[in-house]
């Protein structure tokens, strides 16, 4: 039996839940089914080494990293248009940084308006594929100009509302597209109302954890080691206003001014990291929250916290909260759109309002109630969410006249 040939194309493969996510997919696949091929716009990445041995890494084209305007390595990118004589494209990106850096305009569109503008200038994958997917940053975009596929598929992993994209300029792809694929039924929504014309060309398909990645790393547990009156408080997050880190120092200020002695660690690291650092010293709880930056082994360092708490301004479908429901943690969530899809108040866990007052009162709540705390471990090891059948599903994509 022929196989149906895969591409996914992601943005990067640092450490994140997009990426996890894949790998844990990738796991899933039957390999006697499917041919499964990765391009990764920006090559590299600490995740490589750990996808599954069967899928395959395409070899990322120097000039297509270099068309998507990459943050890092910005230099040496540049002299790939030139090296290749693409003066007009090496003077639009330098026009389209300086736009960024002089007068603030938004670095992502001008992504967008510098990869539609030389889009034809780009090489084509020789390769022909049944199903392609588009995952992060322009990888819609490099599934719709570059790669030849029997259909093709945006797929959605956040509330696209946030992004503050070049929305004009989105449609025109999307409306190539065969269809989308979605990591939950809210962000399903809140694109189908962003644009109309995709509804009822959307499919819901939740994350996996990837538990057979996790089982291959080690674990330092010295990081979790406290006195043992002390009560761990885990939080895995960007480094990022909108993740609401702010929020999580102010909760925990307000615990420590009310007597509770606390350990607060957070894993994750980002471009605001030293905003942070210098908002945790104004508060003065350097010993009470900890920055512990990336780690990959997060399920392991979940299993060692007393709760969870995951603050927040703006999610998609969080692979963290997903990892903790999954061990059975006390979980305290902020009352971002789409947290009512994977908790619901005072079953699987407790949602609160977006202030450092409210937080902090979530969490005494379930330190104080043993009742409420083993009532909210018990439940969300039975409310799992549940994840199709990956032959199924993906076998149906193509098979779907639909779309």
């Amino acid at each position: 039996m022929k196989k149906i040939k895969l591409l996914f194309v992601i943005s990067n493969i640092s450490i994140g839940g997009p990426q996890k996510s894949l790998l844990a997919l990738l796991d899933k696949i039957d390999y006697d089914v499917f041919d499964v091929s990765i391009y990764v716009l920006k090559p590299g990445g600490k995740l490589r080494d750990y996808f599954n041995k069967n899928a395959r890494f395409l070899n990322t084209v120097d000039i297509i990293t270099a068309a998507t305007l990459p943050s890092e390595n910005t230099i040496k990118y540049l002299k790939v248009f030139l090296k290749q004589r693409k003066f007009k494209m090496l003077s639009s990106a330098l026009n389209s940084i300086l736009n960024h850096i002089i007068l603030q305009k938004n670095m992502n569109q001008q992504r967008q308006k510098f990869w539609n503008k030389f889009k034809n200038d780009l090489p084509k994958l020789e390769e022909q594929f049944d199903l392609a997917f588009g995952i992060l940053g322009l990888s819609t975009y490099f599934v719709i100009d570059v790669v030849d596929a029997t259909k093709k598929f945006h797929w959605i992993r956040s509330d696209t509302r946030i992004l503050n994209r070049d929305i004009e300029i989105d449609a025109d792809y999307y409306k190539k597209l065969n269809g989308a694929l979605s990591v939950s039924l809210e962000c399903a929504k809140i694109f189908e109302e962003m644009y109309p014309f995709m509804k009822r060309r959307i499919d819901v398909y939740y994350n996996h954890i990837p538990l057979s990645f996790y089982e291959k790393l080690d674990y330092d547990n010295s990081f979790m080691d406290t006195d043992d009156n002390f009560i761990k408080i885990l939080t895995v997050t960007r480094l990022d206003p909108l993740k609401g880190i702010d929020l999580a120092i102010e909760a925990c200020r307000i615990l420590v001014q009310r007597g509770f002695k606390i350990k607060w660690l957070v894993l994750g690291g980002g471009k605001f990291r030293r905003q942070i650092e210098k908002l945790i010293i104004e508060n003065r709880i350097q010993d009470s929250f900890i920055l512990l930056g990336f780690q990959l082994n997060t399920l392991a360092f979940i299993k060692d916290t007393d709760i969870f708490v995951h603050s927040s301004r703006t999610e998609g479908k969080s692979n963290a909260v997903d990892e903790a429901k999954y061990v059975g943690k006390p979980i305290v969530v902020t009352n971002y759109d789409t947290v009512g899809e994977q908790i619901e108040n005072n079953l699987t866990g407790l949602i609160c309002r977006m202030s450092g007052v409210e937080i902090a009162d979530s969490i005494e709540k379930i330190i104080r109630d043993s009742e409420l705390r083993n009532m909210l471990i018990k439940n969300c090891k039975s409310h799992q969410d549940g994840t199709l059948e990956v032959t199924e599903f993906f076998s149906n994509l193509l098979a779907d006249r639909r779309i």
